[in-house]
């Protein structure tokens, strides 16, 4: 009973996980179906006096949806990398630790982030050689766009290899500790990453017109993307379109275990249900067989007038499960006479003789010829 219970309880688990994934994965899918279905419908726009006319054109001199695109200006100050000339608007420092780690008898190389900060100055987006003020798109909380830390420029990426690199061969006190702790330094990846002054940019978000200056910013509806890429609107539209692919195939797959795993849980619960309806219907049978054969012997003993000594049970004939009641019943195939008609039909599924541990096909009475 109890290997059933474990074996419901691992597929009640794992259903759950797999609905769980799946219904991550769908919602996954629709949001970038969105998104990319919300960018091809888009406009692009460029810096220039034609965006501004149509801004003064709306009620609320704003677009609530639309792309801009042009290069990046940065507007007064500018990053400086700690690693030669370049010059930019947002920067990334990462420091990441690698360690060897022993892990199922194998080492492993394990990342750890040490450091993981972003700087941001004012930038605005201008068309590629015009640089008047008055047709800049300032941009506004860039922090919070998707794609852009995936798509900044790699300006640094370097190895720094630990001191305890060159003496993991040497005996000493740090070493066999590291040892037993399963646990070795390895290395520092020190990067950084930025998005060039002059790089060129694609904006899409909320589009307005304030005190005679254009911005983007994130758009009101929670449910559009605010997005900063280096990509062009095309390109933009297939990686969306990708991943909603990727998701809807990953969604799939999740759903189709979760269902095969909930279908092989019904179809083990109704073979289940069949087997012990089968043999309650099979102890039913052996009741009445024995108690018509008892009434057979009662009345062949009332009928004979002849006094015969009572025999007494022996041991051989008492039930191993219950030690109380005599041996009713035969076990097949193994053919063990050991037990009664109750302790037999108490048995858990799927049934086990307690002598051999062989699987019980049927039970017959023991007066019954065997087949």
């Amino acid at each position: 009973m109890a290997d059933n219970t474990n074996i419901y309880v691992f597929i009640g688990v794992s259903g759950a996980l797999s609905a769980a994934a799946s219904y991550v994965f769908f919602r996954l899918y629709r949001s970038c179906s969105e998104t990319a279905r919300q960018i091809r419908s888009t406009l692009v726009w460029e810096p220039a006096p034609l965006l501004e006319n149509q801004l003064r054109l709306q009620d609320k001199h704003y677009l609530d949806y639309a792309a801009v695109e042009g290069i990046v200006k940065e507007l007064g100050q500018t990053l400086h990398s700690r690693h030669g000339n370049r010059e930019g608007v947002v920067k990334r420092s990462r420091v990441v630790e690698h360690t060897l780690r022993l892990e199922n008898g194998f080492w492993v190389d394990n990342k750890k982030t040490i450091k993981d900060t972003m700087e941001v100055v004012p930038f605005a987006i201008v068309r590629d050689g015009g640089d008047d003020p008055k047709y800049r798109v300032e941009v506004t909380k860039p922090e919070t766009a998707v794609q852009l830390r995936e798509e900044l420029e790699t300006t640094y990426d370097w190895f720094e290899y630990s001191k305890a690199r060159f003496e993991h061969l040497s005996f000493s006190y740090s070493n066999v500790v590291n040892l037993f702790a399963g646990e070795f330094p390895k290395r520092y990846q020190i990067t950084e990453h930025m998005l060039p002054t002059g790089a060129n940019i694609l904006g899409v978000g909320k589009v307005l017109l304030e005190q005679g200056q254009m911005k983007l910013g994130p758009p009101d509806d929670p449910k559009k993307s605010y997005i900063l890429t280096r990509m062009r609107l095309v390109e933009l539209v297939q990686h969306y379109e990708t991943q909603s692919a990727n998701y809807k195939l990953m969604a799939g797959i999740a759903a189709g275990i979760g269902g095969s795993l909930l279908a092989y849980g019904i179809c083990r619960y109704i073979v289940r249900w069949i087997e012990q309806y089968r043999q309650r219907l099979m102890f039913e049978q052996i009741r009445r067989s024995l108690a018509e054969q008892r009434l057979m012997q009662l009345h062949d003993t009332v009928g004979n007038d002849t006094e015969e000594d009572d025999v007494g049970v022996g041991t051989e004939d008492i039930c191993v499960v219950c030690l109380n009641n005599v041996s009713q019943v035969i076990s097949l195939p193994c053919r063990h006479f050991n037990m009664c008609v109750s302790c037999a039909e108490a048995l858990p599924w799927p049934k086990r003789c307690p002598v051999c541990r062989a699987n019980i096909d049927r039970f017959i009475p023991m007066y019954e010829e065997l087949d």
